[in-house]
């Protein structure tokens, strides 16, 4: 596997409880470089907040903690999320709680003190298996969780591709759709073009070079919209190519949503 583990681990949000303060600063400056957004807790309680406030896809917790052990936070979390991985950090005196946690869907546990590289090993497979069930279900139309979900998506990328261009250009689109559509995402552009370029098409001579312009902005930009695309949904997209009626001021760009692996 490679350093940054072919790019799960930028992709990740984890949630780390542990009431050790020494522990927990040394661990955590460890993979804050590493993973895409770390929460912190000292405590169950604590932890058991940080979760339902925010999305985590991993969840790394010691068992023996004051106000809210881990056995009881991870209980708590089950009742309201029956998947989400959960690793527990112990010590080997601790194999009875162990034991007993493996009862609520534990999928690791790592012995302290613990070997930030080998956490980060595990921390990368486990989010293989995570993406890789992600991509299952995006690359078949038909199996949406929801059909909302299926529309958030949408409107979360028309908003982050509307700001790259408005970002690259100085004047955002008048409106943008975007459509998932089995292993292709389309997003149709309309009233793109800047006062300068709608000058400048006034003169028929002049559409070939604005129409070159627009082409070469979307090859400087491409790398911004399949990252943003592909933290979206989890998955990399990548672009494929345009569409253009300059006209009708209309674009669309088209990306192919593939394995992240």
């Amino acid at each position: 596997m490679k350093q940054d583990h072919e790019g799960i681990l930028p992709n990740l949000s984890v949630l780390y409880v542990e009431d050790d303060e020494d522990t927990q600063i040394e661990l955590t400056r460890y993979l804050k470089r590493r993973i895409g957004k770390l929460y912190t807790a000292g405590d169950g309680r604590e932890g058991l907040k940080k979760f339902n406030e925010n999305h985590i896809d991993i969840i790394i917790t010691d068992l023996k903690m004051p106000l809210m052990d881990g056995m009881e936070m991870v209980e708590s979390v089950r009742e309201k999320d029956e998947k989400v991985p959960v690793v527990i950090t112990s010590a080997l005196s601790d194999s009875e709680r162990i034991l007993n946690a493996m009862d609520l869907d534990v999928v690791k546990y790592v012995v302290k003190p613990i070997n930030p590289q080998e956490l980060v090993k595990i921390l990368a497979e486990i989010g293989k298996k995570i993406f890789d069930d992600r991509q299952k279900k995006l690359l078949d139309q038909n199996q949406w969780t929801t059909k909302d979900e299926k529309i958030a998506w949408e409107k979360e990328i028309e908003r982050k591709c509307a700001a790259i261009l408005k970002s690259g250009t100085g004047k955002g689109p008048r409106k943008i759709q975007a459509f998932i559509q089995g292993p292709e995402l389309s997003v149709e552009v309309f009233d793109m073009l800047t006062p300068m370029e709608k000058q400048l098409l006034k003169n028929p001579k002049h559409t070939t070079l604005v129409s070159y312009f627009r082409r070469s902005f979307y090859e400087e930009v491409k790398n911004d919209l399949e990252k943003s695309c592909s933290e979206i949904l989890g998955i990399d997209c990548s672009f494929m190519g345009m569409d253009q009626d300059l006209k009708e001021n209309w674009e669309a760009l088209t990306f192919k949503i593939g394995k992240l692996y």
